[in-house]
């Protein structure tokens, strides 16, 4: 049997910057080798410019902790949204300074969206105009040291309401993109339950997806839920759990991602991290769910 490629554990560090500390503390003590760090519950950016201030004072508090670190950039950033595309741009690169700034390698972006009404015309030249943008976001992060890495999306709300669609829905999909794109600073990140979501929402093999997408991915999100995008919206985020619909990050066996059936024939890149997303309701099981998170990053096997 080969080694692990997942070289880092650790969890998504919610919260704001009050509390960064003490939750940096809490996953070192439980075990965690990696942190990620959000950049928009930070504000590490203010109108595409970075908060030095903040910056600096995020730097001395990781600097304590003999951690790896990763860095999720906003959600917002949509590298097929030519009105804000300027925008986009800064704000993904402030994300990658900050990065650097803290010695993390990986930096996570969610890939573009479109409407759906738009035409295979349209999207197909915004992929290219995606393109473009990575790549020149992907020379920036070589010479900082660093790799972005698109996530597979889930349905969320937007989407299930017909407003927005991504062809990141599909993991194969994303995973032709980066192919695309072919720059070594730029990797895919696995979101084992967006990717339970979406082939619960479009029908495809999720098995098959995500072995397909696995050569490209070089980060991990580690989270549980129960394959079904939210259609009944007459209910609270809580409630959503009772009804077992959405993005949920329930603690890892609280769902129904068939882990046990996908890692042990899943090429991903040596070097990569894993990195548990937990709803902070569940902070109770966090040092469950990382032991767990821990146990499938060891099950994973090329």
């Amino acid at each position: 049997m080969t080694a692990s490629p997942v070289a880092g554990i650790g969890v998504s560090v919610g919260g704001n910057f009050a509390t960064l500390d003490a939750r940096l503390d809490r996953l070192a003590t439980a075990g965690g080798s990696h942190a990620e760090l959000s950049a928009t519950a930070l504000h590490i950016t203010i109108a595409g410019r970075d908060n030095a201030p903040r910056v600096e004072a995020i730097a001395r508090i990781c600097a304590g902790y003999r951690l790896s670190f990763s860095v999720h950039a906003p959600i917002a950033i949509n590298l097929m949204d030519e009105t804000h595309l300027d925008l986009h741009e800064a704000v993904l690169a402030s994300s990658l300074r900050f990065a650097a700034r803290i010695g993390a390698r990986a930096v996570v972006i969610h890939p573009g969206r479109v409407h759906p009404q738009a035409d295979l015309a349209a999207r197909t030249r915004l992929l290219g105009v995606e393109r473009d943008a990575v790549l020149r976001a992907a020379d920036r992060a070589a010479r900082g040291g660093q790799v972005i890495a698109m996530e597979n999306l889930n349905p969320n709300r937007n989407m299930m309401a017909g407003t927005m669609t991504s062809y990141a829905l599909d993991p194969r999909a994303l995973a032709a993109q980066i192919d695309a794109i072919a720059h070594p600073a730029v990797c895919g990140t696995l979101d084992f339950g967006h990717g339970w979501l979406a082939a619960g929402r479009l029908g495809f093999d999720y098995l098959a997806a995500v072995r397909e997408f696995a050569p490209f991915v070089g980060h991990l999100h580690v989270t549980d839920n129960c394959g079904m995008p939210i259609t009944y919206v007459d209910a609270t985020d809580d409630e959503h759990v009772a009804y077992g619909m959405g993005d949920l990050h329930l603690p890892i066996g609280w769902g129904t991602v068939p882990y046990a059936e996908l890692l042990p024939s899943l090429p991903i890149r040596p070097g990569s991290a894993a990195v548990l997303e937990l709803a902070g309701r569940y902070d109770t099981e966090l040092v469950a769910s990382l032991a767990e998170t821990g146990r499938i990053a060891r099950a994973i096997q090329a």
